[in-house]
């Protein structure tokens, strides 16, 4: 009998479909909605441009700091100081040359002035000067002595004017939009010519500070020229609206590259959206797909075209005890036992849902380490393999099985003494008046004997509905179990040969059990009949009762067949029968220890056999004591 497999439809739609077909991509999601989009872009975009501002803002800044260092190197590099310093000491020597000139000399004794001055050029020439000396020169006098008196003084003053700034300018190599100019008395002298200081006169110094001179405003780093010079200063400049605009031409430009930068990245955001989004959902479904496939209760494993296991669930191992890492890459012929055979029965659908019918699915054996397990199984075809889709039905046709064994013993069961109240019946019909008394006296007890018999099997049946459904009542009450062993025992004795002894071995005194009577009492009369059943040449059977640790041990012992070993465990499973063949003549439904566990555990104990075949069995079960009665002397 073939049972079903619904297991394609135990499968989440999508993760069918991932199954069918992993070489196809999952359906693309719609492009993000225009306000969520323009939410996750601004949300992308405000973060980087805040950065290309700052990055900005530090070139601006680091343009407007070279144009200090620049200054600054101006006159650190001694150059214009050097040139400045030079024209004061030619300055200085023309003063003296004059000074001890024949023909300076004769006009300072002759009398005719006292003074002679001559204005000095930055190249160390001197020309006569007729006015008054101006207030922004360097001046050098040198008094004329003849005969130990003084007659004169030589003049010579250098201007600090336009020209010397240029002398200067081309000694420092200074170029561009950089200058020199001479600061002294408020005034700025530079090549361009003179100008007042409008403020800032007071913070120039080696530091660079900001002055403002003819209405412009620059950038300004001076140096002392020495005690000589005065309070005149040398002084390095650059106009601060050139500096701006150099400053603001770095930092739009550094701003306008991040911008332009941060534009094209939201560009192509946006044109990779849709595949970001193709991706996420493919990832999520894939992630889905194989959440489901681990926790899915069914065995699904995929094998391509070349017969390699490329899948193999959680499922699949846990019901089969192959592991995954063992049996994925390599071929189905090597790792699963039975496959060519298996691949033959098993249908293959072109996709979910093709199968002809509910049923077509195969159950097939499959043996794994010694043990026999049965699958149900169907496969679905793909573009490059087939997955297939398994569930263990072992407890369904063990199950199927013992119902066939139960049909089978039944209808055995029942066709004896149903043969016999028929044969009894006609008889008594047919001749009841040739028969003697005597002779219709033992039909009728074969009659009623039969039908005890009958009555009996259905109980067991009705009995084991009812266990199987929970309907069956327990009373849980304080009994006697010494009363109930002896009863027990004087039934059994009625029903067996004087080839058969029952035996019983009970403790002086015995406390309350906690149970049943009535269940406990079918228990124990199951288990004697049981012992004399399976004790057909007779012999001796105990029962005994002792008390140990909180617990009432009932024991029937018998010097019957035995039990196998192998089979001890699974004499108390429903519709399970030592003998199903009959081959020891030994009948029964085979639900007589079943119902016993039962009614054992529904009264909260345990009921366990001890036996080696040829040498009897030890059938045990126990209950709990209800009190404990102290032992007297």
């Amino acid at each position: 009998m073939k049972l079903q497999a619904p297991v394609t439809s135990a499968l989440p739609l999508r993760a069918r479909n991932r199954v069918e077909s992993s070489s196809r991509e999952p359906e693309p999601e719609a492009r993000p909605g225009g306000l969520r989009l323009i939410v996750a872009l601004l949300l992308l975009a405000a973060p980087l441009v805040v950065a290309a501002w700052g990055l900005g803002n530090y070139a601006g800044q680091r343009e407007r700091n070279n144009a200090d260092n620049w200054l600054a190197g101006i006159l650190s590099s001694g150059a214009a100081g050097g040139a400045y310093h030079r024209a004061v000491a030619d300055t200085a020597n023309a003063a003296n040359r004059l000074a001890h000139h024949r023909r300076v000399q004769l006009h300072f004794l002759r009398g005719t002035s006292r003074t002679l001055v001559w204005k000095a050029t930055p190249e160390g020439r001197v020309t006569h000067w007729f006015a008054a000396v101006p207030r922004e020169a360097v001046v050098k006098t040198v008094n004329v002595v003849s005969k130990g008196r003084t007659v004169g003084q030589v003049v010579v003053f250098l201007p600090l004017d336009g020209a010397l700034v240029q002398r200067l300018t081309q000694a420092a190599h200074v170029s561009g939009r950089q200058q020199l100019a001479l600061a002294t008395g408020g005034s700025l002298a530079g090549a361009a010519g003179t100008q007042r200081i409008d403020s800032g006169a007071r913070t120039l110094g080696p530091s660079p500070s900001d002055i403002r001179a003819g209405g412009v405003g620059y950038r300004a780093v001076s140096a002392d020229l020495g005690r000589a010079a005065g309070d005149t200063k040398l002084v390095a400049l650059e106009s601060s609206s050139t500096i701006d605009a150099k400053a603001s031409s770095a930092e739009w430009r550094v701003i306008g590259l991040g911008i332009g930068l941060v534009a094209a990245l939201l560009a192509l955001a946006y044109a990779v959206s849709p595949s970001i989004a193709r991706t996420r959902v493919s990832k999520e479904e894939r992630e889905r797909s194989e959440r489901v496939l681990a926790h899915v209760g069914d065995g699904v494993f995929l094998v391509d075209r070349d017969g390699v296991i490329r899948l193999w669930n959680a499922a699949a191992e846990a019901i089969t005890g192959l592991r995954s890492d063992a049996i994925c890459d390599r071929p189905a012929e090597q790792t699963i036992p039975g496959w060519g055979a298996i691949l033959a029965r098993v249908p293959v659908a072109r996709r979910p849902g093709d199968v002809d019918d509910a049923s077509s699915a195969e159950t097939v054996p499959l043996e794994v380490d010694g043990r026999e397990i049965w699958l149900s199984i169907v496969g679905v075809r793909l573009a490059d393999g087939t997955v297939y889709a398994f569930r263990d039905v072992t407890r369904e046709r063990r199950l199927e099985e013992l119902r066939s064994q139960f049909v089978a013993t039944i209808s055995h069961e029942l066709r004896t003494p149903l043969a016999s109240l028929h044969g009894a019946a006609m008889t008594l019909l047919e001749r009841e008046h040739d028969l003697s008394g005597q002779t219709q006296h033992d039909l009728l007890d074969m009659i009623a004997v039969q039908s005890k018999r009958l009555a009996n099997l259905v109980e067991e049946i009705l009995l084991a509905g009812q266990l199987d459904s929970g309907s069956l009542r327990v009373v849980m009450e304080p009994f006697d179990p010494e009363e109930l062993v002896w009863t027990a025992a004087a039934a059994a004795r009625l029903r067996v040969g004087d080839d058969t002894t029952i035996d019983v071995s009970i403790p002086a005194v015995l406390p309350k059990v906690a149970g049943d009577p009535e269940r406990t009492r079918q228990v124990l009369t199951n288990l004697v009949d049981n012992a004399i059943k399976y004790s057909p040449t007779g012999g001796r059977i105990r029962l005994g009762l002792e008390v140990d640790d909180g617990h009432a041990r009932f024991t029937v012992r018998d010097e019957g067949l035995g039990i196998p070993l192998g089979e001890q465990k699974r004499i108390f499973e429903k519709f399970y029968r030592l003998d199903p063949d009959h081959r020891r003549g030994v009948g029964g439904s085979g639900l007589g220890l079943y119902i016993c566990r039962e009614l054992v555990r529904s009264m909260n104990g345990r009921i366990w056999v001890d036996s080696d075949p040829g040498e009897g069995a030890t059938f045990t079960f126990e209950l709990p004591i209800a009190e404990r009665v102290a032992a007297t002397a």
